[in-house]
């Protein structure tokens, strides 16, 4: 009797995927610049960015749907670039989904097991086998027999999941995989997804929009803006030392707190002023600010260790309590400083009135300093090492 065992050899085998400088334009716009990194067999990296940043577009460049202007995409030693799509093996989740709408949850989920690509690797039974399984481990086996037309967003969501992971691609492209799901779903498939991607051979590229999301499943996270990477390195490096401030806004539930300040001159000596308020510095503090040789730049500070109220700490701003919102486990205080708004994540028995005045302790042992004018972090030397050491623990979990 024939044997319906797979062996491994039979199976593609991951290997390195590397962009080259690659590019792209529609018409006028520049949707990707330059973009050049390298995704190792077993590696899930996230790219992450805002909407309209690149994402989908790079997922397309990579499986072949849309052919870069310039630059390279490389499998191993083959030229992906110059391969059809259908010969590329990359299993590709769509945002849009894109299910076959005549077919129930168990066929779309195997039809690219039935596909000329994986023709010959599975039997008949080992198909159901791998189908069920992931139905299972999706929490969508009892709807095998509906149509798309008869579930919900959130549950078409993870059929198309399921049908890109059945897969035994070169590659997986992940675009906005588990964006359309309840929290706790979410939070739970997130792990399992990770755990199951980082088993196999090949690299897996997660596009997603929410930074923590990506944070969280990757072994390194791409930082794409504008179509350009903008910092490429793993999840507490990122976090630790954002490259510049358009990173720094995407990072963080609610995102850290930006603020301008300037070092003016003044007949009792020289003063930090943020947003034409004056900000009560320490002399460690101050001597940091000046060792950066600019007059004027941004510092940005994690809204998980603002306190307010704390009329004692060295280093405090004063403002106004502009919304109070209860979490539960936390309340997230805004507060206004002449139009800037500064968010803090304090205890959830706080107690505030909106309207009224308070001071916000900045804990310089957490702030970084930015270029006024580029946005570019500032390598700064006098720095505490909690900003330095990036082995230590980060808070990334509780930011979210």
């Amino acid at each position: 009797m024939k044997s319906n065992t797979v062996h491994i050899s039979s199976l593609q085998r991951g290997e390195p995927l590397r962009l080259e400088a690659v590019s792209k334009h529609f018409g006028e716009v520049q949707a990707l610049a330059e973009v050049s990194f390298v995704a190792e067999p077993g590696e899930v990296i996230a790219v992450c960015g805002p909407s309209g940043a690149g994402k989908s577009t790079l997922g397309r460049l990579i499986s072949g749907l849309d052919v870069p202007d310039e630059g390279a995409i490389h499998l191993g030693s083959t030229l992906l670039s110059e391969q059809p799509a259908q010969k590329r093996r990359v299993a590709h989740m769509f945002e849009s989904l894109a299910l076959y709408p005549t077919l129930d949850v168990f066929a779309n989920v195997a039809s690219p097991l039935k596909a000329p690509s994986h023709r010959g690797l599975f039997s008949t039974a080992e198909i159901s086998s791998r189908v069920e399984g992931m139905l299972k481990m999706m929490d969508i086996a009892h709807l095998a027999g509906r149509r798309p037309s008869e579930l919900s967003g959130g549950q078409r969501q993870r059929v198309a999941l399921c049908r890109t992971l059945v897969q035994s691609p070169s590659l997986f492209i992940l675009d906005e995989p588990i964006g359309h799901l309840d929290a706790k779903l979410r939070h739970r498939l997130r792990g399992e997804i990770t755990r199951r991607q980082r088993a196999l051979d090949q690299a897996t590229l997660w596009l997603t929009p929410d930074t923590l999301e990506g944070m969280a499943v990757a072994d390194r996270v791409i930082m794409l803006i504008d179509g350009k990477v903008q910092q490429i390195g793993s999840s507490r490096q990122v976090y630790a030392a954002p490259a510049n401030t358009s990173i720094a806004r995407l990072l963080g539930d609610p995102a850290m707190n930006l603020v301008e300040v300037w070092l003016k001159q003044e007949l009792d000596g020289l003063k930090v002023l943020c947003h034409g308020t004056r900000m009560q510095v320490s002399d460690a503090f101050l001597a940091r600010l000046k060792a950066s040789g600019q007059l004027r730049l941004t510092i940005g500070f994690p809204p998980l260790h603002t306190r307010l109220d704390d009329g004692a700490a060295p280093n405090r701003l004063q403002g106004e309590i502009y919304t109070v919102e209860p979490f539960g486990k936390y309340t997230l205080v805004t507060v206004e400083v002449n139009g800037v708004h500064v968010k803090a994540k304090m205890p959830a028995g706080f107690q505030g009135t909106v309207g009224s005045s308070v001071q916000i302790g900045v804990p310089v042992e957490h702030v970084l300093l930015f270029d006024h004018d580029s946005g570019a972090l500032i390598q700064d030397a006098a720095a505490p090492m909690h900003n330095k050491n990036l082995s230590e623990p980060t808070t990334i979990h509780d930011e979210a």
